[in-house]
């Protein structure tokens, strides 16, 4: 698989646990701490996978475009999947526990 494929994967993997745990948060919560706590889940865990991404991938930093692994790779490479799994994981889980 391509490395491209395989961080965008492991992206959109994190990004879907980071939806299902925002999408079943306490309803009670007020709208300014339950925002907070969406935000704080999402930023987290995208930072972990981040972070894991090299060593889970066993990928050599020469695999890398430049020879490093950038938080601008990371982020070119792996935000664009994570925000969609997030976004949908999210809006599917809190619509279903809603009704």
């Amino acid at each position: 698989m391509e490395l491209v494929a395989k961080i965008t994967l492991l992206f959109a993997g994190c990004g879907a646990i980071a939806g299902f745990i925002s999408g079943v948060l306490p309803r009670d919560l007020p709208q300014e701490q339950g925002s907070l706590a969406l935000l704080a889940i999402f930023f987290f865990l995208f930072y972990i996978s981040y972070k894991l991404a090299p060593n889970a991938l066993n990928i050599s930093p020469e695999e890398f475009p430049g020879g490093k692994w950038t938080g601008w790779v990371a982020f070119k490479k792996g935000f664009g999947g994570f925000f969609i799994m997030w976004l949908v994981l999210w809006i599917l889980i809190h619509t279903i526990l809603v009704s």
